[in-house]
């Protein structure tokens, strides 16, 4: 009984909290009005700004309703936070960038204090939220002041902010991981070093340094070319470029490599890029992998990154040098002065603020926003030769004679880095702790498949990420190595080309020799140094074929990613193979051709459909599916549907999204399904389904599975929010959700499902396999004080995938995942409007990932 007192208890302070949240922020508001904006009501009605806060702040009024009637708040409750933060301060500031920052470091406090417990993740919060807050307070000075100098001035130093707080609080190693080894980081100290100057000269002394007087002003005069801040940095570019050998080694720990077996490879790979000056040979001991070519010509510099030099295998080590003294031969060094110093040039002719230190100390007359903008799309245009001078080492060291060692070092460096692939920070290498064997394999599986997928599919996040890197993505650096298809210049931008998806199939077809080398190339690597005679039978103890068993036996409309062909068929098995980079097969039975054939996954993408099942296309019209047909050339054709008059109905293939059928929801009965109600997931039984005319006239009958006194609940699918299939437990920081959660926990170890746990860890945070045990007594619900909670060691123990049995403490559980052929349901009275609205978005593009009326 006293676990319902403390429930009741926090309810009635999440109720408090509602109702006086109203108060308190319309009463804030009308004092700021009164004595500082002193708005009249007409001037607020015609304020567009003020009308998309009013209707937000209802939002956040429903949101926290959500959040006192269940305890958690909803799926869209960050979005509508950040958005309403967004346009309140945009109402009294009209300034975008105090705005953003603002918004961002209002919810960052949230976000602190509920990822308290991840230590690493926390850390690099409070490195984002002092860094926005410091942004965010000036913007409101430059506002209530009336002088933009403030947040310039932030803004413009914020890179520092960052580095110098994750310096303080990771050390060096941050530097390192967040991959801040280009000497352009070094050129923007020098400029506030030049900076400093150019502010002292002019203040204390006869000479006046021109900072805001483009070429071809009418004031301007050939001796400005020398008596300009452009001509300094221009200058300090230089300077940099013949010192930054030493001080590159001093800043990063750089030390000489005495390892002669290792200076006699170097030597033998400098003969052959065709290199005959001195190179020095550097060596700095961080946890990650990675090299780096710098220095001028007259000081031709190379370092190796790693935690141990010699754990380094000989072919890769060879691949990795080779593309280094490619850059050292090619004067790559050289070349990236000169282009930071057009431009440098390009800017002074145009009257562009050099940097954001310019900017900030200079007399601009653009808007910061407009700046940053500007400065975006100046650097994804450099980035651009940045890529081609990498793509022309690659092709120097493939030239040499290296291009599978070079291929494998960079799907080894893409393994190590899988984590964080898309953001470039992996917060793996800022714990202490050391990744596992295991986990390490999983990574090394994922990115093989992964880098064959992108070849042929790769995603518009991957894409959209790389434009503003100094490198092109891996898996189009190794098309280019192992294939002849991708010169430098295509290579740079074809990130562009493939947002497209006509030129993603364009350049797929071209990279299917690569595709093949790769395959080999990676098996080698993977059996080699994971110690494996036959992927295939790593497949099978893995249990791989589980993440299918609830497609098999079901029909699929399989369509080629580069072909277009397009496939009917059901699929009967899934069967492992010998290749790491597409370890699964298909056995389609070919409902066209009555012929069993074989597919791979990475080559087709498969819809589920139901031959004689009822489709709700339209909200109450139910169209019942009675054949698809296939055009001569397979790659297109049309669904046959016949509608309540027997009418038939053509859809055409290729564009239609099918939702789920009425055969999906037959299937709950004597069946599992989870209702989401009040925050917490429970495990129901579906009695009955009773399917009618129209679909939220279906009616599902249930009943709690672990409460012997339960009574049947029915619900029409008109109240309801269904997500199919893939079944998500968040685990709580509250006591009052343990019962629920075990009870979840219980069914998967019965029913023995592989489940997916995510660990509140940076490393080693995935563990997959089947649920035996879990250390609770049911005495210690009844109980429900957090006390004697905290004093128990709860925990679960798993066998893996590796077969290992592992105990996991329950205070380390983030989430759970498994599939069902069910699904997850939840109430849409107790769901936020916000997120119903999200909802029916995805509907829209995704209407078999979502099903509601």
């Amino acid at each position: 009984m006293l676990n319902v007192k403390v429930f009741s208890l926090k309810k009635k302070i999440r109720y408090l909290l509602l109702f006086s949240y109203p108060f308190y922020s319309i009463g804030i508001f009308l004092i700021v009005n009164s004595f500082i904006l002193k708005f009249n009501l007409l001037t607020l009605l015609t304020d567009w700004t003020f009308l998309i806060t009013f209707v937000l702040y209802l939002l956040t009024i429903e949101e926290f309703l959500q959040w006192a009637k269940n305890g958690k708040r909803s799926e869209m409750s960050d979005i509508v936070a950040i958005f309403f933060f967004f346009f309140l301060i945009f109402f009294f500031s009209k300034d975008f960038l105090t705005s953003i920052m603002g918004a961002f470091s209002i919810y960052l406090w949230i976000g602190i204090f509920e990822l308290k417990d991840y230590p690493i993740i926390n850390k690099i919060l409070i490195i984002s939220l002092i860094t926005y807050n410091v942004i965010f307070v000036a913007g409101l000075f430059s506002y209530y002041l009336g002088d933009p100098v403030y947040i310039n001035t932030s803004f413009a130093f914020s890179f520092w902010i960052i580095l110098i707080l994750g310096f303080l609080l990771f050390g060096r190693k941050y530097i390192i991981v967040w991959r801040f080894m280009s000497p352009a980081y070094l050129t923007l100290f020098l400029y506030i070093i030049a900076w400093l100057a150019v502010v002292f000269i002019n203040q204390y002394t006869p000479l006046t340094f021109i900072v805001d007087r483009p070429i071809g002003s009418s004031e301007f005069k050939i001796t400005d070319l020398f008596f300009n801040v452009y001509f300094i940095l221009i200058a300090v570019n230089w300077g940099i470029y013949f010192v930054s050998g030493f001080i590159l080694d001093k800043l990063l720990g750089i030390h000489k490599v005495r390892d002669e077996n290792l200076l006699k490879i170097i030597n033998k790979l400098k003969v052959d890029i065709g290199i005959k000056g001195k190179v020095k040979v550097g060596f700095g001991k961080y946890p990650i992998l990675n090299a780096m070519a710098y220095g001028s010509v007259f000081d031709k510099r190379i370092a190796i990154i790693a935690d141990d030099i010699n754990q380094i295998p000989e072919d890769e080590l060879k691949g990795i040098v080779a593309h280094e003294l490619a850059h050292t031969k090619g004067k790559h060094t050289l070349i990236l002065t000169l282009i930071t110093s057009v431009d440098l040039f390009v800017r002074m002719f145009l009257g562009i603020p050099a940097t954001y230190y310019d900017y900030t100390f200079g007399n601009p007359q653009l808007p910061m926003i407009y700046f940053i903008i500007l400065n975006l799309a100046i650097y994804i245009i450099l980035f651009i030769f940045v890529r081609i001078l990498e793509g022309k080492a690659d092709l120097k060291a493939k030239k040499a004679g290296y291009a599978n060692e070079l291929a494998k070092a960079l799907y080894t460096l893409e393994s190590f880095y899988s984590s964080g692939r898309e953001i470039g920070l992996n917060t793996m290498l800022l714990s202490e702790e050391k990744i596992t064997k295991d986990n390490q394999l999983l990574d090394y599986m994922s990115t093989a498949i992964y880098l064959n997928r992108s070849m042929i599919k790769p995603s518009r996040g991957s894409l959209l990420a790389n434009l503003i890197n100094s490198h092109p993505p891996s898996y189009y650096r190794i098309a280019a190595i192992l294939g002849n298809e991708l010169k430098p210049i295509k290579e740079a931008i074809l990130p562009f080309i493939c947002l497209k998806k006509s030129k993603q199939k364009k350049y797929a077809k071209k990279f299917e020799e690569a595709r093949v080398k790769f395959k080999i190339l990676a098996n080698n690597k993977f059996k080699v140094f994971f110690k494996i005679d036959d992927i295939s039978f790593l497949m099978e103890s893995l249990k791989g074929k589980e993440l299918y068993k609830f497609k098999i036996q079901k029909d699929f409309i399989f369509r080629n990613l580069i072909t277009d062909e397009i496939i009917v068929g059901k699929l009967i098995d899934v069967q492992s193979i010998d290749n790491i980079t597409d370890p699964i097969q298909f056995v389609i039975h070919n409902l066209k051709t009555i012929q069993n054939i074989i597919l791979s996954p990475s080559l087709y993408s498969h819809n589920q459909y139901d031959l004689n099942g009822e489709y709700f296309l339209k909200k109450n019209a139910p169209f019942e599916l009675i054949d698809i047909k296939l055009n001569e050339n397979n790659k297109d054709g049309y669904y046959l549907f016949l509608d309540n008059n027997n009418n038939k109905i053509q859809k055409p293939l290729v564009k239609t999204k099918l939702p789920n059928s009425h055969f999906f929801f037959k299937n709950f009965k004597d069946h599992e399904v989870f209702l989401k109600i009040k925050g917490e997931l429970k495990v129901f039984k579906c009695i009955n389904i009773s399917t009618a005319i129209k679909l939220g006239d279906f009616k599902l009958t249930i009943i709690d599975n672990d409460n012997q006194d339960a009574k049947l609940v029915n619900y029409s699918l008109s109240e309801l929010i269904i997500r199919p299939k893939k079944i998500y437990l968040a685990i709580s920081k509250s006591s009052i959700s343990r019962k629920s959660e075990v009870n979840v926990m219980k069914w998967l170890s019965k029913k023995k499902l592989q489940t997916f746990i995510y660990l509140k860890k940076p490393v080693n945070n995935l563990e997959i396999g089947n649920i035996q045990k879990i250390d609770f007594h049911s005495q210690d619900f009844k109980k429900g004080t957090l006390k004697s909670m905290k004093k128990r060691e709860d925990e679960i123990s798993i066998n893996n995938v590796f077969g290992k049995n592992i105990k996991i403490p329950y205070n380390k559980l983030e989430l759970i995942s498994f599939e069902y052929n069910t699904a997850m349901i939840q109430l849409k009275s107790s769901t936020s409007f916000s997120s119903r609205l999200g909802y029916r978005i995805l509907k829209k593009f995704k209407p078999d990932r979502i099903i509601m009326t």
